[in-house]
């Protein structure tokens, strides 16, 4: 486990300064007419829709706009609410504590979702983790969807990239992956992690995956299950998921859960004030109380995914959106430390990732120093083949540039 990951150079692909609604047209239309999927947009938009835009001040105006002409086009109606947001949040720890979700909406805004046919949403909420929300976002009507780009990502080719290899991707990964007795993962930052999750837990997750998806994973986001008393060592990362970046945080684990926090700044600071606070606080199948348990590990797998260019410049729901959409990339480790219901309307869980690990299923590896496995699958190649030059489209296009990693 102390061998060293070597990271490669940063990479961020040229990205256009987008400045018209004309721009953003072709992925919208693609997007208003396709299926919803996992982690990539969908609004199959049918005549006669009612579509409601819920953004706050925060949020692109192009991208709003863009739909909007989409959704005209389509014969569709929609209607725009915009909420004040977070105007002046910037700090990761304030951020992440604020998403989930002390900003509910109003009442009149969820009884305006109600009805609706479809809901695109970006005001400061995510539905996945906001607890007891006053509308089932899981239901057909309405139709929730994360409305999470920048304009430059969605000008990107995160869209575009085909969902069959995407989900050939999911399919080669979760072949070596799946009830794996030994999992070691390890990351250039300095985590180093193992645990033997049984039987019983993967058949657990995979069942709870099959009735959301079909299938007994995620689709671009696979899942090791965790918490697990058996968890061992130590995690390192310095990005808050929905949050932005953070000094270097470590957590100290034991049998599942983290027993001393080192470094992280205010991030550390807020995260080990909240683990004492809550230390009571039991979350439903968790194997004990408190908020401190790794609650998840997930494996992204988009090559085409990346971090919103103009983030420095952007605060509130904006920032957390073009921060976040970085994790999708294939090869990151999505994770979060604690979870539980601090009241009826807020949820207790602080998601942080690792750009460069090593994940090492009975000893065969998952990824390799950041790199998704799979992406080298010749039957993944093969059906890339059908949508261009597999070497081009399994490549991935950004590579982040991480302190103290592969960057100064």
């Amino acid at each position: 486990m102390a061998v060293r990951i070597t990271a490669p150079p940063p990479r961020t692909p040229k990205t256009l300064e987008i400045t018209s609604v004309e721009e953003l047209l072709p992925m919208a239309r693609l997007i208003a007419k396709r299926k919803s999927h996992p982690m990539l947009g969908g609004l199959e938009l049918r005549a006669g829709a009612r579509v409601l835009i819920i953004s706050d001040s925060t949020n692109d105006p192009l991208v709003q706009e863009a739909f909007r002409t989409v959704i005209r086009e389509a014969g569709c109606v929609s209607d725009t609410i915009r909420l004040n947001g977070y105007p002046d949040l910037k700090e990761p720890e304030n951020l992440v504590d604020t998403l989930f979700s002390r900003n509910w909406w109003p009442a009149w805004v969820w009884q305006a979702a109600r009805e609706a046919d479809i809901v695109m949403q970006a005001a400061m909420l995510k539905t996945a983790h906001a607890p007891n929300l006053p509308i089932d976002t899981k239901k057909d009507k309405p139709l929730f969807v994360e409305m999470e780009w920048t304009a430059d990502l969605l000008a990107s080719n995160y869209e575009v990239f085909p969902v069959e290899v995407r989900d050939a991707l999911d399919k080669s990964a979760w072949e070596t992956l799946a009830n794996a007795r030994d999992i070691e993962l390890k990351d250039a930052e300095g985590t180093e992690l193992r645990w033997k999750p049984t039987q019983e837990e993967w058949k657990r997750a995979s069942a709870r995956q099959e009735r959301r998806h079909g299938v007994p994973y995620q689709p671009g986001h696979l899942m090791i299950p965790v918490p697990s008393v058996t968890l061992e060592g130590v995690l390192a990362t310095s990005s808050v998921t929905f949050g932005g970046p953070v000094p270097l945080t470590k957590f100290a684990m034991k049998a599942g859960q983290v027993a001393q926090i080192e470094g992280g700044g205010k991030f550390g600071a807020r995260l080990a004030n909240t683990i004492e606070n809550y230390k009571n606080v039991q979350f439903p199948d968790y194997p004990g109380p408190g908020v401190n348990w790794l609650s998840t590990v997930g494996i992204c797998t988009h090559p085409k995914a990346r971090r919103g260019a103009r983030f420095d410049e952007l605060y509130g729901s904006a920032r957390v959106h073009a921060w976040a959409f970085g994790h999708r990339r294939s090869g990151v480790i999505h994770t979060s430390i604690g979870e539980g219901l601090i009241s009826p309307e807020y949820k207790m869980i602080r998601h942080v990732d690792l750009y460069f690990p090593t994940v090492l299923a009975d000893g065969k590896k998952v990824i390799d120093a950041g790199h998704l496995v799979a992406l080298d699958d010749p039957a993944v190649h093969k059906v890339a083949e059908k949508y261009g030059d597999p070497a081009k489209l399994l490549t991935e296009e950004w590579i982040p540039a991480v302190s103290g990693v592969n960057a100064p």
